[in-house]
């Protein structure tokens, strides 16, 4: 009863916080200024549902962008709806959103201003858009301005109606890879629920300032008409209203009509974000088509002859460490690791082919997969800026190989923002990050193969989670060295395979990235090699260097070890209901597991982190 009696009043205290950091954000609002001056001849806007701006409103939202140098603004109306106005509070800091460079597109989804060059190397071609269309395009935009995008009120601007399902929809879409974040409300509601009769004061006083909050968060930047002012408690609950009609219907409806709600509960169905899933069937045709030719003669086929010498030194004395599995996308196949009893190099043994490699990386940095891992190449700022800073000041030409879509050079150059940073890597995504302009100049290929065409011409490269994905790693520094000035720097980050996460995770590890990774190399046998070229260890780093998520990513292979997600176009699945079902099951049975991995990511972070157990390691080598 005790228990009861507080949980009003921390739902009250909780309510007061939040409103006042939403107030925070929405008062950082910047307002649009009537101006004179033409629309700037680069200037378009995108609306939704057929919404209209008057030529006043378009000069006063050109010239905003003009003066602050924006490619992209989020048009904010001046008077917003209580769901619409908390939606927006929620979604965007804009206190710190602009300067974010990894911060996701988001805004009030009414009204866009685009320059025509980002509009045009984003590949964009949009008409007739909708606020969920807003959703994506907002999303891909910010990649392609990241610093210039922008947010600000338009007085005179009108938001477009819209009814509960349209709010869930774009929340939904807003939302797809963190669908726990808009049940904030729903918990708070379930919260005073079960403590109002043990403590009814606090109880209304917590409902009372729920009810007043889109008032107070609008900061007088964004108003709230007085009569939504009354009804916005409603509004703000109406999609959850519409969805338990809905549902009720369906339950209702089932006995005679199975098929007759099932539609329209489709809208409001909630899954996981479908990782790895073509988005229509005649493209989910089409991959797997191409994946059961791949597999026709099975993944033996993939794999070279066995070795009986370590590749670093020639020893003989091998023994298997680990033998493990695609733990990520569940591909067929199993693959062992063997460590050298005389260097301690550790390497995959029989050692994938280049078909091999190729099909084991198809749609995982791109295609099916790309959107996932920009997710997690995006989650966070701080390990690019200390790698960034690793290096003396200040670089002039940086060359980063293995850069992907370039998520570090972005970051570095708030770190030097006077640098040429390149990118160079054998996938497509090389490009996409030069048409962003996170990087100046790409490279596609094989390092050792294009080292030779700009000899002596970079005083940084970089390697950052590289090495470890190549065959052969001695003949990657040997194109670095040539790709260096005398002096130059080369800044290196590979997996630690001494550290005791290895141990812990064992093929579930986050360093072996199984089947991937093909040479793992302790930091003697790095330093060594770089020794025998001509360079100099400045520095050689192990603690903070320490990647985060080992036991939730061990946690995810588990299940995907279990019970893969459905629908894989790499895996027959004769009976996808049963699939499905088993699916269902072990994220209930392991769910309660995710939040114990958390807790021991937490706990042996300091352990890990100490000496030279951590399970990534930098060395910082100065050529000559």
């Amino acid at each position: 009863m005790s228990a009861r009696r507080w949980l009003p009043a921390a739902v009250c205290a909780g309510v007061a916080l939040n409103t006042a950091r939403l107030r925070r954000r929405l008062a950082a609002l910047p307002v649009a200024q009537p101006s004179d001056d033409r629309v700037h001849h680069t200037h378009v806007f995108l609306l939704a549902d057929g919404g209209r701006l008057d030529d006043a409103q378009q000069r006063a939202a050109s010239a905003h962008a003009r003066r602050h140098g924006l490619d992209v603004l989020d048009l904010v109306p001046a008077e917003l709806t209580a769901d619409r106005l908390l939606d927006l509070a929620r979604m965007v800091d804009t206190t710190t959103y602009q300067a974010d460079r990894l911060a996701w597109g988001r805004g009030a989804f009414q009204a866009l201003l685009i320059d025509r060059d980002v509009l045009t190397r984003a590949g964009l071609h949009p008409k007739d858009v909708n606020e969920v269309d807003l959703v994506a395009i907002t999303e891909t935009l910010k990649r392609y301005a990241p610093v210039t995008t922008g947010l600000a009120v338009l007085p005179g601007l009108r938001a477009a109606p819209r009814t509960g399902a349209t709010r869930l929809a774009v929340q939904r879409a807003a939302y797809r890879w963190n669908p726990l974040g808009p049940l904030g409300p729903t918990l708070r509601d379930a919260l005073l629920l079960a403590g109002s009769s043990a403590a009814p004061r606090w109880a209304l006083a917590a409902t009372a300032l729920s009810a007043a909050q889109p008032a107070v968060v609008g900061a007088g930047r964004v108003r709230l008409a007085p009569a939504d002012l009354v009804r916005a408690p409603l509004t703000r609950r109406r999609g959850a209203a519409e969805l338990l009609a809905d549902l009720t219907g369906r339950a209702r409806s089932a006995p005679k009509d199975p098929a007759g709600t099932g539609g329209r509960l489709a809208r409001w169905w909630v899954a996981p974000p479908r990782a790895f899933t073509p988005d229509d069937a005649e493209h989910a045709a089409e991959i797997r088509a191409g994946y059961r030719a791949d597999l026709a003669g099975g993944v033996e086929r993939f794999l070279e002859a066995e070795r009986s010498s370590c590749p670093w030194c020639g020893g003989t004395r091998l023994r298997k460490v680990i033998t493990g599995f695609d733990a990520t996308q569940a591909k067929p196949g199993r693959f062992r690791y063997d460590r050298c009893a005389d260097c301690r190099h550790v390497f995959q043994n029989p050692r994938l082919t280049l078909e091999g490699l190729d099909f084991y990386y198809r749609d995982f940095y791109d295609g099916l997969g790309g959107e996932l891992a920009e997710l997690i190449a995006g989650a966070g700022a701080g390990p690019y800026l200390a790698r960034a800073r690793a290096v003396p000041p200040t670089p002039n030409r940086w060359l980063d190989v293995g850069a992907g879509l370039g998520h570090f050079c972005l970051i570095a150059r708030d770190t030097w923002p006077t640098t040429t940073f390149d990118g160079l890597d054998l996938g497509d995504g090389i490009h996409e990050a030069a048409r962003r302009g996170w990087i100046n100049t790409a490279h596609h290929g094989q390092f050792p193969d294009l080292a030779e065409t700009f000899a002596g011409h970079y005083d940084v490269i970089s390697m950052f989670h590289y090495l470890e994905h190549t065959r052969d790693p001695r003949t990657e520094l040997d194109a670095a060295k040539t790709a260096l000035t005398p002096g130059g720097h080369l800044l290196i980050e590979v997996p630690n395979p001494d550290s005791p996460a290895m141990r812990i995770y064992g093929p579930l590890a986050s360093g072996m990235l199984i089947p991937q990774h093909l040479n793992l190399l302790p930091a003697d046998n790095l330093v060594a090699a770089l020794t025998e070229r001509g360079f100099t260890i400045e520095n050689l780093e192990f603690g903070e260097t320490h990647i985060s998520g080992d036991a939730p990513m061990a946690w995810w292979g588990l299940c995907q070890r279990l019970a893969p997600s459905p629908g894989l176009p790499w895996r027959d699945d004769p009976r996808p209901a049963w699939s499905r079902a088993r699916r269902a099951a072990t994220l209930a049975a392991l769910g309660p597991l995710l939040p114990a991995a958390a807790l021991a990511e937490a706990a042996t972070r300091p352990y890990l982190t100490r000496g030279t157990r951590a399970n990534a390691y930098r060395v910082l080598a100065r050529l000559g």
